[in-house]
């Protein structure tokens, strides 16, 4: 893990030097998010730009408190590397980021995050005089209990039912894409109530959760795949309902159905 944060508020490279021998660059950026129902707020947006040869050097960082359209970007006439990070809760620090593949292995934990204004990023490769585009995805997926039943007879009620994620993954990089692994899992995942009990009659709290990506194939010792868990209570006893989630990219909707028999008798969709 890269260690890449100083105090909020230092003041950090904003002044580029323009060289004799320099061209434009013309980025457009744009959000997509399917772990939210509406587009995320954006906080603070991050551009920077690293030339595109072996070494990679970092030669341009700008700062927003929005998220623009479209910039025009001067620099030295040279490919590059655009990197857009969105709602760092972290200033970065120069040193630390100033290589291409500093920022390839820059993570963040879970609890850093939020889902109201997540995480986000992208990248792509800019020609001198020529047009790139961002789409910025959030790190973070949802986790949505859509619909809850229950079959058992006698009117016995699941009260005080909650929900909760195990083996959340706690940290993820922010630039990949594709393959992520827990390395480390939240200790103590947080419990989320259903608004009611659950009675005779089938109910779509559409109640959320959110986690880190986690995209092992299967469970092991080493690498756990994340289990959405309904706990509730029946006729005075604590019963747990887990679901296997199987594998969950990064800015997903996961949803889950599920319906109770009895304390031990259930079944659940996820999809």
């Amino acid at each position: 893990m890269i260690t890449s944060c100083k105090e909020k508020g230092e003041d950090d490279i904003q002044d580029v030097h323009v060289q004799v021998d320099s061209s434009w660059f013309y980025l457009k950026l744009s959000a997509f998010s399917e772990m939210s129902d509406s587009l995320p707020h954006v906080r603070c947006v991050d551009l920077l730009l690293y030339d595109a040869d072996n070494v990679g050097s970092l030669e341009i960082w700008k700062h927003y408190d929005y998220l623009p359209d479209s910039l025009a970007i001067r620099g030295a006439k040279k490919a590059k590397r655009a990197v857009v990070i969105v709602n760092s809760p972290r200033t970065f620090n120069r040193m630390a980021i100033d290589r291409y593949d500093s920022i390839e292995l820059l993570c963040y934990e879970f609890e850093e995050d939020s889902s109201d204004a997540p995480l986000m990023s992208g990248a792509c490769q800019l020609l001198p005089e020529s047009s790139g585009h961002i789409q910025l995805t959030p790190l973070m997926s949802r986790v949505q209990l859509c619909e809850i039943s229950n079959t058992m007879k006698g009117y016995a009620r699941l009260e005080d039912p909650r929900i909760y994620l195990e083996n959340m993954n706690s940290s993820a990089e922010i630039m990949r894409g594709s393959g992520f692994r827990p390395s480390e899992t939240m200790e103590k995942p947080l419990k989320k109530p259903l608004p009611f009990d659950i009675g005779i009659f089938s109910q779509k709290p559409m109640t959320e959760l959110f986690c880190y990506p986690n995209e092992s194939p299967e469970s092991t010792v080493g690498s756990p795949q994340t289990i959405f868990v309904l706990e509730c209570e029946i006729y005075g006893n604590t019963c747990r309902f887990p679901v296997t989630l199987g594998e969950i990219g990064r800015n997903k909707t996961i949803r889950v159905d599920i319906s109770v028999g009895g304390p031990e008798l259930y079944d659940s969709k996820v999809y």
